[in-house]
């Protein structure tokens, strides 16, 4: 790859210097010399704007070009201008590789924000304010963290979170693109902000403080507490098809809470909508330079034609907390339940119980001699190698297997009541399988695909590109600074 490099280096100026030598020739050479050299500048132009990685991807080439295009694009997609600085994230995600016009998912969660700011516009910056004293305070709730950008320069209280360090590091990529500003972030898995914005009546209560104990509610039978809030009873899938909530384990006994019911401005990792309010953003466990990655060690170099036609699944028992026999519901145990009724499809197996979420009315030894759960099933990641099927459902919210597993080898399953920061781009029966929440549809999914295994084969190549070329740290940086653009802009009344 160094040596390519070089040579795209020297190309890229004995080029244009033969060219202008040619241009001194003859006319008739003049003629032929003009179209090759146009071909040649063409190719090296378009190398520079596109890396070559990414002509594969149908989303890049539409991508705009210059600054005007995307200005037109994004006041096109939002009816309003682009953020202060969106000069300076155009050029920098340019050179990083990064889409610039497909960040659907951003307008979505600030379109709130905005309809509340053009009518109070002090209020995020009031919000903000009101989360930094909650943070600082003695008894400050668990898992947040406020970060301050001024001058270009990062601050970051430590030891709010586990990933304060890398947030900082993540920020100095791209803080010389920002305006100043503070932002609050949540670091657990779990989303935090229970309020509908698509409520017919929430403007009227989202500038409202209701909730005196904001991040700290923790129901003890959250079935119970989501089925009494608004836009929490049913999740809708990239199909369009509506499941039941109570089929997602974390709705339906939520492992770690700490909720607030009133509208904040909450950067998350992952959320449900329209349940949940809070504002994506990457999660530490996608980035390829992160220590909590959980990295894939090696090659896939199984031939596809050799891996076993099964699908495969290795992981804890959690996804929720057991209250009575509620875990038969839990996506896990289901998966492990379906393997014993399907073993010549299916191979499911759970290594290790977590006996935090067995707390009261549980008890741990029957259910883990049941579902035969034990060290006896713990398998290195690159056991999936071995297999053309893997199975990626959710744990205690999102999984952060997705896009290893994706660049695995092995075509994905993926069951999920979750949204994350890139699930607009990557799509189902063209990247992955999407299966239902409650697993319902696995056994004719796999079945689906070992019957049609070209075409299953042709689904795992598109999703192992995707997800290698397109969903890359740089694409992450660029997502989280498109965000903190929008942030900026609302906490300095710049709407």
């Amino acid at each position: 790859m160094l040596r390519v490099g070089r040579l795209k280096d020297r190309a890229s100026t004995f080029i244009p210097a033969l060219c202008h030598s040619w241009l001194r020739r003859p006319r008739y050479y003049q003629i032929l010399a003009g179209l090759l050299c146009l071909i040649f500048l063409g190719a090296l132009t378009h190398t520079a704007l596109f890396p070559r990685r990414m002509h594969a991807h149908a989303l890049f080439p539409r991508q705009s070009r210059t600054l005007d295009q995307a200005r037109g694009r994004y006041e096109l997609k939002t009816n309003r201008p682009p953020p202060p600085n969106f000069d300076k994230w155009f050029y920098w995600a340019r050179s990083r590789g990064c889409l610039i016009d497909d960040y659907d998912q951003v307008h979505r969660d600030f379109e709130p924000f905005y309809r509340i700011v053009r009518e109070n516009p002090a209020w995020l910056r009031e919000m903000v304010g009101r989360g930094r004293d909650l943070i600082s305070s003695g008894s400050r709730p668990g898992g947040l963290s406020n970060i301050s950008i001024a001058g270009g320069e990062v601050f970051v209280d430590n030891d709010r979170t586990y990933f304060d360090n890398e947030w900082r590091d993540s920020l100095k990529n791209f803080a010389h693109v920002l305006p100043d500003m503070e932002i609050l972030l949540n670091g657990n898995d779990e989303p935090r902000v229970v309020f509908n914005t698509q409520d017919p009546d929430a403007e009227l209560y989202a500038t409202k403080i209701q909730d005196t104990t904001p991040f700290r509610i923790s129901p003890k039978y959250t079935s119970e507490f989501f089925k009494r809030r608004s836009g929490c009873d049913f999740v809708t899938d990239r199909q369009g098809i509506s499941s039941n909530l109570m089929d997602v384990a974390f709705i339906r006994s939520s492992s770690s809470s700490g909720f607030t019911t009133d509208l904040w401005p909450m950067l998350s990792f992952t959320k449900i909508t329209p349940c949940f309010s809070d504002i994506l953003f990457p999660s530490q466990y996608h980035y390829a330079r992160s220590w909590y990655t959980g990295r894939i060690k090696g090659r896939d170099d199984i031939p596809w034609e050799v891996k076993a036609p099964k699908l495969y699944w290795r992981g804890s028992s959690n996804g929720g907390h057991i209250i009575g026999q509620n875990y038969r519901q839990f996506p896990r145990f289901k998966a492990v339940k379906l393997s014993e009724s399907h073993p010549d499809l299916i191979d499911a197996k759970m290594s290790a119980f977590w006996g935090s979420h067995c707390t009261f009315e549980c008890e741990g030894r029957p259910i883990e001699e049941e579902f035969d759960i034990g060290d006896q099933h713990k398998l290195p990641r690159e056991e999936v190698f071995k297999y053309k099927y893997v199975l990626d459902v959710d744990g205690n919210t999102f999984s952060g297997r997705y896009l290893g597993l994706l660049q695995s080898g092995s075509l994905v399953f993926k069951s999920t009541g979750f949204q994350e920061h890139f699930s607009d781009w990557l799509k189902p029966f063209e990247h992955y399988i999407p299966v239902k929440v409650d697993l319902s549809d696995l056994v004719d999914r796999v079945r689906w695909a070992i019957e049609n295994e070209e075409e299953a084969r042709a689904i795992q190549q598109r999703g192992m590109r995707f997800a290698r070329d397109v969903i890359t740290d740089e694409q992450h940086d660029c997502y989280f600074a498109l965000v903190l653009l929008e942030w900026a802009r609302l906490q300095n009344h710049l709407v």
